[in-house]
């Protein structure tokens, strides 16, 4: 199913109260959809963008008649990227007795909420949070739309090969997220030849990481990778260049954000992303930004692709079900093919996505380029 897209209308602003989960009570001719994202803490922006694009598909999807003649209602809750907050976010949706479950940034706060959405049982899609751990964990009703940490490791290999890079040192912050990526990071740079030169976690917050600077300089590293979030990113950049090292500097898609180039500051310039896929560089995308800005009056961030075809992959797999059941709805999810904004989305057996949707951006005059590596 594809729904036509349409321009922002005037209706928008009566229609968002209902979007958002404040309007009225549920009826029997809607379809409720849970989303846990951040809307709190130095991660918000991220659960903001991806909150509103939720909202921008769901507007578009409402207005081309909904989905099985219903239409779509979404119920929001901050899980503050935050084990514990997740957990209780997860308990305020699964109260409302949602039909579906969407949303994910922080993948240590997704893994809290599992189980619970396993024992309400409710799909569960995953736009964000790309640990492997989430698919391990062997849930049968929650997929992955974000490529998984094993895709950002061989974009990674890649992009150390382009350089002609041979001794990574990889920085990690202990969370689910970013010790994952670094620990398949390091299998796959090894596989190929590449020598880890050291791995060093930093405690989230500290502000002076000068210490694995100098760790980093003693291993020989001809290459940094920082695997973990943008807030603490920015700042080990301008440590790692103030403090001599003359490498290479590459962040993980937990630092995919045009925050990081304003902190980061000169220090910036030159570092590559391994990112999910930008909308200023998808088909399609200048449609969506003209949308998304109309809608809420500034352009969409890192993850509004992901989110937005989440929504529509959704829509998609109910038509397909014909029906809200969630076992029908599990299986059209695992047979999709969806063209979206970030790429074809289809899964593995394991629900994660089939083909990697990442691509490599360098930091250059102040704004991300997207790097051609052929």
């Amino acid at each position: 199913m594809r729904f036509k897209p349409i321009m922002i209308i005037l209706s928008i602003v009566m229609t968002i109260s209902m979007i958002a989960g404040c309007g009225p009570e549920r009826t029997d001719d809607e379809i409720l959809i849970g989303v846990m994202v951040p809307t709190s803490g130095d991660t918000a922006y991220f659960g903001n963008d991806m909150f509103q694009s939720y909202q921008l598909a769901v507007h578009e999807i409402n207005a081309a008649g909904g989905v099985l003649g219903r239409q779509l209602r979404l119920f929001q809750a901050d899980d503050g990227c935050d084990a514990t907050m997740a957990s209780s976010a997860a308990a305020r949706i699964i109260a409302q007795r949602p039909d579906f479950v969407i949303g994910g940034y922080c993948s240590g706060a997704t893994l809290a909420t599992l189980q619970q959405y396993y024992d309400a049982g409710l799909l569960m899609l995953i736009s964000a949070s790309n640990s492997t751990q989430i698919t391990e964990a062997g849930f049968s009703q929650t997929f992955m739309l974000n490529s998984p940490g094993s895709h950002a490791a061989v974009s990674l290999k890649e992009l150390c090969q382009w350089l002609g890079a041979q001794n990574v040192a990889l920085i990690h912050q202990g969370c689910a997220y970013s010790s994952d990526l670094a620990s398949i990071s390091a299998e796959v740079l090894t596989q190929h030849g590449i020598n880890i030169a050291t791995v060093q976690v930093m405690e989230p917050g500290a502000p002076d990481v000068s210490a694995i600077v100098t760790a980093i300089r003693n291993a020989g590293a001809d290459f940094v990778y920082w695997c973990a979030y943008h807030a603490d990113g920015s700042n080990v950049i301008k440590q790692l260049r103030q403090g001599g090292f003359e490498g290479h500097i590459a962040v993980g898609d937990g630092s995919a954000s045009v925050d990081l180039i304003t902190a980061a500051g000169p220090e910036g310039e030159g570092v590559f992303v391994t990112s999910p896929p930008f909308v200023e560089f998808s088909v399609g995308g200048e449609r969506f930004v003209a949308d998304y800005t109309a809608m809420f009056g500034h352009p969409p961030g890192t993850f509004a692709t992901l989110s937005y075809d989440t929504v529509y992959v959704l829509a998609a797999a109910i038509e397909a079900a014909g029906t809200l059941e969630m076992a029908a709805v599990r299986d059209a999810v695992q047979n999709i093919e969806h063209q979206g904004l970030s790429g074809l989305i289809k899964f593995t057996p394991q629900r994660e996505l089939a083909e990697s949707n990442f691509i490599i951006l360098e930091i250059r005059d102040g704004r991300f380029q997207l790097v051609n590596m052929d």
